[in-house]
């Protein structure tokens, strides 16, 4: 079985100021594809950033490499990343949205957070 990273350069802004950038970082992912959202809320996760908003990624690229440690499970993660300061959406509206997949929301506020939906 190949073994897949993803190389890419980002930007996570975070809500009380400041930001952290890299170039040409990598992570182990359990596939040969990963959207943004979910790379964004995957590399939130794996360094445990707090108060993570906005998240720019750039030259994105998946490799086939071998893995440097046991890749975390995407499955869970957001795939999808609302901003509530330039997108204007009802609790419902959000819960509708969330129905299918998690979401990353970023509030009015500056806060992040994330929205699911446990369907039985």
């Amino acid at each position: 079985m190949t073994d897949y990273r993803v190389k890419f350069d980002f930007v996570v802004h975070f809500t009380n100021g400041g930001r952290l950038s890299a170039q040409d970082f990598r992570l182990d992912i359990p596939g040969n594809g990963i959207g943004d959202d979910e790379l964004a809320a995957y590399l939130i996760q794996d360094m445990r950033l707090l108060m993570a908003g906005r998240v720019d990624i750039t030259n994105k690229r998946i490799l086939a490499e071998p893995h440097k440690r046991a890749a975390i499970a995407t499955a869970g993660l957001p795939q999808m990343t609302i901003d509530l300061s330039t997108e204007s959406l009802s609790a419902a509206e959000l819960m509708m949205r969330a129905k299918s997949r998690p979401l990353r929301v970023l509030a009015s506020d500056g806060e992040s957070y994330t929205v699911s939906r446990l369907v039985v």
